[in-house]
């Protein structure tokens, strides 16, 4: 966050990633399993997401091992279910209660994002992921080769710095924009948002976790409770289940679990946020 207020004022709209961030899976390595293409799969994008190679590089040659089919990628979507985040479902759902606008934003397949994001309760509107190509006959992977990536639609989350793009189209007065991820795309769009928050729950990138304004690690999203929300907009949450999820939240910041890359701004977060216990 560039600004210091002397309060905590809420968000109006948090960016969530969706692989290493909300699940705990990469879905193009999913999907590479059922191809026996895992570990290859699994390098490139590993090299992508922690910054040593940049995603254009990657994207065509990783969907060219795999090219998935729609029975595929459905499987994904129950993937992608069995292995959420444990708290993602009651933060998020706490998160609606509250206002706060909700997005995905991911690099990954839009029909597999767009699932989880049924389930979590996130409309269409609001998934910004890449949309797959498909023979319309035959429903398999389509053979074209135009583009950064075959068999997708063009989209700047086919490149390191799309999510960046994307978000400056959200940047307006009076909106408070909050990016949650794991990777390098997530890293590069901090300059686009109030605050960049480095997830390490299920992948610890250093590079990530050096330079984002706030870094968890822990593998819950309880944290982002009390940062999403002011003191005043959590009451909402008193009586209801998610008033747990807030408590332990803050505790994460209390035993540095989740912590500010500067710790003058991180002793005035607990200062703010004092009261509750």
């Amino acid at each position: 966050m560039r600004e210091g207020p002397a309060r905590w004022v809420s968000f109006t709209d948090v960016f969530l990633d969706c692989d290493g961030t909300l699940v705990r899976v990469e879905g193009i390595v999913e999907l590479a399993r059922l191809r026996g293409q895992e570990a290859m799969v699994a390098a490139l994008t590993e090299a992508a997401m922690a910054g040593h190679l940049p995603l254009e590089a990657i994207y065509k040659q990783r969907l060219a091992l795999i090219r998935p089919t729609r029975a595929e990628i459905r499987r994904l979507i129950q993937i992608y279910r069995e292995n959420l985040i444990p708290d993602a479902l009651m933060v998020l759902r706490a998160l609606h209660a509250c206002g706060i606008t909700v997005h995905l934003l991911s690099g990954g397949l839009e029909e597999a994002v767009r699932g989880l994001g049924f389930f979590l309760g996130i409309p269409p509107q609001r998934v910004h992921a890449v949309r797959v190509r498909y023979d319309p006959f035959a429903g398999a992977w389509w053979r074209g080769e135009e583009g950064p990536a075959s068999g997708v639609e063009p989209s700047p989350l086919l490149y390191h710095d799309g999510k960046a793009r994307l978000l400056e189209g959200f940047q307006a007065p009076g909106r408070r924009l909050m990016l949650v991820g794991d990777g390098a795309t997530d890293l590069a769009a901090r300059p686009a948002v109030h605050l960049f928050v480095g997830f390490g729950g299920v992948f610890h990138r250093p590079a990530i976790e050096e330079a984002a304004d706030v870094y968890i690690a822990c593998d819950r999203l309880a944290p982002l409770l009390p940062l999403t929300l002011s003191p005043e907009r959590a009451r909402r949450l008193q009586g209801m289940p998610a008033e747990a999820a807030l408590r332990e939240g803050l505790q994460a910041f209390r035993n540095g679990q989740a912590r500010f890359r500067d710790p003058e701004r991180h002793e005035r977060f607990l200062q703010i946020w004092g009261n509750i216990s």
